[in-house]
């Protein structure tokens, strides 16, 4: 009896470890528009019944430059951005675009008095195209703005003095509200074109530092070629630049390099 009594503990201990690991794990769902993360501060996107990633509908709404309203009697959710207009209304599934009536797959929601929409449904009623990728749980929202400089999606982007392609599957942000970063760099061992990813990373960075510096890092990440190993992080130092240069900790698929601003004193 004893000796059944210590397998289950045994059998109960290891199947807490297990489930506190596949936990620790956990993806978060990512949301980006034009490469740059959105940073929702309170409630978080998730992806609901129906398969469908919903957010906060003002968040999304702002960053595709529309106007949100919300009207509590009728239940319903407007967006304008100049001549175009989108009604969603909670708890249904029709919708109307500058007067037409659509049909989603699902419907919005109000969650604790916070509004979720459907990601797609609302970018793409502005014009914008929307891709999934489920192994890295992150929507990408793109939008080419009209009337606007030559960072269009055939020259590709600035973010923080640095030149990014547009074929690039290379994560460039400039991080809200971190004004001491210049720029944030992530390559994702699950996205398409690893190498290339790398392979890019490097060019962008040969734009500002010296080579020593970039193949230090190159080398650095380079280790890297497995989920399962752990990457220890390294601080380099551009005396050309007065920059420091942060490889974070990898201990999942997403390698980070932060760039600091020139003068940064990185606390070492």
């Amino acid at each position: 009896m004893k000796k059944i009594i210590s397998l289950l503990v045994v059998l109960i201990i290891a199947g807490v470890f297990l489930t506190t690991n596949c936990i620790a794990y956990e993806l978060p769902l990512c949301v980006f528009y034009n490469g740059d993360e959105i940073v929702f501060p309170d409630q978080q996107p998730f992806i609901d019944s129906h398969g469908r990633t919903q957010a906060p509908a003002r968040f999304i709404g702002e960053k595709l430059g529309a106007t949100v309203t919300w009207d509590g009697i009728a239940k319903k959710a407007t967006f304008e951005r100049g001549s175009d207009k989108l009604v969603l209304y909670v708890d249904k599934r029709d919708y109307t675009v500058n007067g037409v009536k659509k049909q989603m797959d699902t419907v919005a929601l109000n969650i604790e008095g916070r509004i979720f929409v459907p990601v797609r449904y609302v970018a793409e009623a502005f014009g914008a195209t929307v891709t999934w990728e489920p192994s890295i749980k992150t929507v990408y929202i793109t939008l080419n703005k009209t009337g606007s400089n030559n960072n269009n999606n055939n020259n590709g982007k600035e973010v923080g003095g640095f030149k990014i392609p547009a074929d690039t599957n290379l994560v460039v942000t400039k991080v809200q509200a971190r004004e001491e970063i210049e720029a944030k760099f992530e390559v994702n061992l699950l996205r398409d074109n690893f190498e290339k990813q790398k392979a890019d990373l490097k060019e962008i960075l040969l734009q500002k530092f010296e080579p020593e510096i970039v193949d230090q890092i190159m080398n650095h990440i380079n280790q890297k070629k497995v989920e399962e190993y752990i990457l220890p992080e390294k601080v380099l130092y551009s005396a050309k630049n007065d920059q420091y240069i942060w490889i974070k900790e990898s201990r999942f698929i997403d390698i980070n390099i932060v760039v600091y601003v020139k003068g940064f004193d990185f606390p070492i």
